[in-house]
């Protein structure tokens, strides 16, 4: 662990905010879109990029003592589908793993795959709701809507699939 630990785990949002602020935003100004694997590194995490199986979109990994976590996406998904599942894998170490001892080794302790976006799972849940408070803070998506800014642009801005921009936009309660 690097030092950096994300204190309010109350929500999502709040966990999401308190990450940006003391990784990528340290003085409350945000560049767009926010950097995914930046954050991880700054947390102490190993974004890595590997040929997964078909059906995972990424995993955290803890698989060597006194080695960091690895947040792990797969090198044939997009672009957008990378940035959101380090964030989600993100999410998963800050609400569970955060305080975890450098020496432990804990192998695969999250697994991305088809069900994660099911909404069954209360911990995919948080992780899927951290990684778009990560990604899509909600007073800037606020703010860009409230201008006149399209979904679509929206989406570009933000980095992130037109999807997860319309879900984010529906979350928020924005028409």
């Amino acid at each position: 662990m690097n030092g950096i630990r994300v204190n309010d785990l109350s929500s999502p949002a709040a966990a999401a905010t308190e990450t940006l602020l003391k990784t990528v935003a340290p003085g409350g100004g945000l560049n767009l879109p926010v950097d995914p694997f930046r954050v991880a590194e700054l947390l102490g995490l190993k974004p890595e990029k590997l040929a997964l199986t078909p059906d995972v979109d990424g995993l955290l990994v803890k698989n060597k003592a006194n080695e960091p976590f690895k947040a792990v996406t797969d090198v044939y998904a997009s672009e957008q589908r990378q940035r959101f599942t380090t964030a989600h894998e993100i999410g998963h170490w800050v609400h569970k793993y955060q305080d975890t001892p450098p020496d432990a080794v804990l192998g695969i302790v999250e697994s991305r795959d088809d069900l994660s976006s099911k909404g069954i799972d209360p911990e995919e849940i948080w992780a899927n709701r951290f990684a778009a408070a990560l990604l899509m803070p909600a007073a800037i998506v606020r703010r860009h809507w409230g201008e006149g800014r399209s979904r679509d642009e929206l989406a570009r801005m933000f980095g992130v699939s037109r999807r997860s921009m319309d879900l984010r936009i529906a979350t928020l309660g924005l028409r």
